[in-house]
């Protein structure tokens, strides 16, 4: 047999094949065993290096998500590592973001519940969406009901307009400034605060929808503002009065120069009259003028206050005098005046000078009130026996006096009456004046219209301060004294010449106070009258002069003036203690005063 011998098989095909299955079967299995095993320990290692991490981080992500930030574990060592590492650093950022704005929120939280002001968030309707607590502390309890109400409801009916005018202005314009503007709006007791607001147009602001309105209460400064333009007015009144009674002491000056001449010769005149015709006419000349000078003084009393002169006085004849002053006026205003005057009235204790400013004051008002009433007008005055006293009523049947300002009328500055009717003191001045000779003074108003004035004054004995002339003083005829006059008017130094020399009196006039001077070098004078307002050398320096040089004729100086009612004047003649003749006079009390004078050196 060669080399090449072939040998068929023994063993059957069957078990071959069989046997070769089993052998692929066994490396099947072992393959997919490995295969297992492989799968087993990627997802393991799948699990732990991927799955946990991004459980973690989507974990992470829905926390941030529903507000919740917190940090994720992750190592640094691979991509899911740096991105847990930047989440991580995120959230930190985040954290840090949410503290901060928590804490803006808290601060401006505080700010807005703790603010003075009150802010308002009005939406396009008008409708109040927010209200800061402070509304509560402006307008009272309860006041926060404003919310989801219309703005307007809670608006004075005189402001609203206003406000409203400002908020449409800014509607439309987002961001645009709301006008600065002042109204007023009611606090829970029913009074009316005033608002300054101001604000800004915030309506396509999704997180205010509405304007923003930022009020203050300004009720006190607009108080104050008040009382300051109510003091300013007042000061404005007082230098109108002070100028008032500087002019009216230079026409009070004025006029009782030529007055104590009309009046000093017609008692003259009087005196030497022979047949009763000429003594009558006398008679009402000095009267006319007795009344001209009795007018100025009342003038010159209304515009400086002084202290009451009492005397004696019939309340019927002041009343009488008052009606004279004012006769033209009521006639041509149409004015008809009743008297109803008590006969036998208690006669009482007071400055005649400041009744008349009272009565004036009281018909002049009834007169103004009158004005604009249809005919018929009338004043009807009455007098009568009161409570141990005098009552005096002033009636009109004029509109009368609106209760809300009735209690109001006698406080001082308050007036009605338009710009140039009237200061607002008549009333005041005349209440003080009353209350000062212990009276009262009231008002009333009837159903039936008008007004009624009512004054009453307590019946006292009057205290006269005058000193009783004796006949003794009133004629010093024993021998002749001499009498220096001084004084810048010729007429007026005329007159008291001719009324002296009827006392067998020596007299010499001087028309300047230097004049006087040179005359008292020369010669020596019982008795020396001097005016105390005249040019170059007035009276009070004119006696400072005699003062200092001739002593002993200091108490002989006698002073003469148409402004007694100057408080510079009343000063220096209560600092000098001289006698004082008021313009105009009567020869009566210039020979009693030179009297008096002449025969206390004589004794």
């Amino acid at each position: 047999m060669g080399p090449y011998t072939h040998y068929p098989p023994t063993l059957p095909g069957q078990i071959v094949r069989t046997q070769a299955f089993q052998a692929a079967q066994w490396v099947l299995w072992i393959g997919l065993a490995s295969l297992g095993l492989l799968l087993a320990s990627l997802a393991l290692i799948l699990r732990r290096q991927v799955g946990r991490p991004l459980q973690e981080l989507l974990g992470g992500i829905r926390s941030a998500a529903a507000g919740e930030v917190r940090a994720v574990r992750a190592a640094a060592r691979d991509e899911l590592g740096h991105l847990a590492l930047a989440f991580n650093t995120m959230v930190g950022q985040v954290a840090e973001r949410d503290a901060a704005l928590r804490v803006e929120k808290e601060r401006f939280r505080a700010l807005i519940e703790h603010a003075a002001d009150v802010i308002l968030v009005v939406g396009p309707d008008g409708i109040v969406r927010y209200a800061s607590p402070s509304l509560e502390t402006v307008l009272g309890p309860a006041s926060l009901a404003v919310l989801g109400r219309p703005l307007q409801e809670h608006l004075h009916p005189d402001d609203g307009a206003a406000l409203a005018s400002a908020l449409r202005a800014a509607e439309g314009r987002p961001g645009r400034v709301v006008e600065r503007t002042e109204f007023r709006v009611r606090h829970a007791d029913g009074s009316w605060r005033w608002m300054e607001a101001t604000g800004t147009n915030q309506i396509d602001n999704p997180a205010v929808g509405g304007i923003v309105v930022n009020a203050r209460d300004i009720t006190e400064a607009k108080a104050a503002e008040s009382e300051l333009a109510r003091q300013r007015d007042s000061l404005h009144q007082r230098e109108k009065l002070a100028a008032m009674g500087s002019l009216l002491a230079g026409v009070a000056h004025e006029l009782n120069n030529p007055l104590s001449i009309v009046v000093g010769r017609a008692t003259m005149l009087e005196e030497e009259a022979a047949d009763p015709a000429s003594r009558s006419a006398a008679l009402k000349i000095r009267t006319a003028a007795e009344r001209c000078a009795r007018i100025v003084r009342t003038f010159l009393a209304m515009a400086r206050q002084n202290k009451p002169q009492r005397t004696e006085v019939s309340v019927n004849r002041t009343l009488e005098e008052c009606l004279e002053i004012l006769g033209y006026n009521l006639r041509t205003s149409g004015i008809e005046i009743e008297r109803r005057f008590a006969a036998e009235l208690p006669r009482i204790s007071a400055d005649a000078d400041q009744l008349h400013q009272v009565f004036l004051n009281l018909i002049v008002n009834a007169q103004q009130a009158l004005q604009s009433c249809p005919p018929p007008r009338r004043i009807r005055i009455s007098t009568a026996r009161h409570g141990g006293g005098v009552r005096i009523e002033i009636v009109d049947n004029g509109p009368g006096i609106p209760e809300a300002i009735r209690s109001r009328i006698f406080d001082p500055y308050f007036t009605t009456k338009p710009a140039g009717m009237g200061t607002g003191i008549g009333l005041a001045v005349s209440l003080g004046i009353v209350e000062t000779h212990g009276g009262t003074l009231a008002v009333d108003c009837p159903a039936s219209g008008g007004a009624v004035f009512s004054v009453w004054l307590p019946a006292e004995p009057a205290r006269s301060s005058a000193e009783p002339v004796t006949v003794a003083e009133a004629s010093v005829a024993e021998r002749r004294h001499r009498v220096l006059i001084v004084d810048d008017e010729p007429e007026l130094c005329g007159l008291l010449a001719d009324v002296l020399r009827r006392d067998a009196a020596v007299v010499d006039v001087a028309g300047s106070g230097h004049e006087a001077l040179e005359r008292l070098e020369q010669s020596r004078y019982d008795a020396i009258l001097t005016d105390l307002r005249m040019p170059e050398m007035d009276g009070p320096t004119l006696y400072r002069a005699i003062e200092s040089r001739w002593p002993n004729l200091a108490d002989r100086v006698i002073f003469v003036s148409g402004d007694a009612l100057s408080p510079s004047v009343r000063s220096f003649v209560d600092e000098t203690g001289r006698p004082l003749i008021e313009k105009p006079f009567a020869a009566a009390e210039v020979r009693s005063a030179v009297s008096r004078v002449v025969n206390r050196f004589r004794r």
